[in-house]
């Protein structure tokens, strides 16, 4: 990785006296990791994949929103080059001085603000439980594409109504820390035992909640059921090996806790497009 990534700045994409832009890409590799001089909203329209970020390397998919700070390090790839599973993004951009300009304008919470300065973190990441950040980066797009006369207000107003959107699901995140420590702590139970039989109702127990709850948990925290998020969990395992080691495929899928082989070549077919032998051959870096 280059010590100084590539650097996109806010004057290719809007004029100075209107520096904001929104846009609907669809996620492919040839964009590099890079940083901006700008703050940037992201939700996650269609599609998963993988959103790199500094040294991490995050799960997303349908639903997922981000507050990308100016200078963080980041880029998103599709989990495969295939159409079935291409990752479309609704971004928008603007100038660091446009937040000021808003609080001026109308009397957000201080707090709010303090979600774009990424002071006290590198990004911020939210699930959109409710589609209200769908709703108001759908309408943001359409103004910005339409620039009808008075659009520059619109989107001054909508992009006020994301930032409040953001700051009470901020809001919300903080009045149940409790709830998704237990969360943190129950899918790192099923990380470190992902090569032997788990059931909803074990993980549930170290909680301790009933199965159902658990289930309704999990698909709030992850947007997927108990089955999916295993399933998912247990092919990034094997893509690792796959890229990592020189294991038969046989002993890949064992480690990734799946014994039926026939079964793991099905579903690491569907998840990823390829066959576990192509993956490995091909040097997929991207992953599942």
């Amino acid at each position: 990785m280059p010590a100084t990534p590539f650097k996109l700045e806010g004057k290719i994409f809007w004029q100075p006296e209107f520096p904001i832009a929104v846009t609907r890409e669809r996620e492919r590799f040839t964009l590099p990791i890079h940083i901006h001089d700008f703050v940037e909203i992201q939700f996650v329209a269609e599609g998963k994949g993988f959103h790199y970020i500094g040294d991490e390397r995050i799960y997303v998919e349908k639903g997922d929103l981000f507050i990308i700070p100016v200078g963080t390090r980041h880029v998103y790839r599709p989990a495969s080059e295939a159409s079935k599973d291409e990752l479309i993004v609704y971004n928008c951009l603007f100038d660091p001085t446009v937040p000021g300009i808003l609080s001026r304008t109308y009397p957000l919470p201080a707090t709010a603000l303090l979600l774009l300065s990424g002071d006290d973190r590198p990004y911020r990441r939210f699930k959109d439980l409710y589609h209200e950040g769908k709703a108001c980066m759908e309408a943001l797009y359409r103004e910005y594409s339409s620039q009808l006369p008075g659009y520059e207000a619109v989107l001054y107003a909508r992009l006020t109504e994301l930032l409040v959107c953001l700051h009470r699901l901020e809001t919300a995140e903080s009045a149940s820390v409790s709830t998704s420590s237990r969360m943190t702590a129950a899918l790192d139970f099923l990380e470190r035992n992902i090569e032997r039989p788990v059931t909803l109702a074990e993980v549930a127990a170290l909680l301790p909640v009933s199965a159902s709850y658990m289930q309704r948990m999990l698909k709030r925290a992850t947007g997927q059921s108990f089955t999916e998020y295993v399933q998912n969990l247990r092919i990034r395992k094997s893509c690792d090996l796959l890229r990592r080691t020189t294991l038969p495929v046989k002993e890949v899928a064992a480690r990734s806790g799946y014994r039926d082989l026939k079964f793991f070549h099905e579903l690491f077919r569907k998840k990823t497009g390829k066959t576990p032998l192509a993956y490995r051959n091909e040097g997929d870096d991207a992953g599942f």
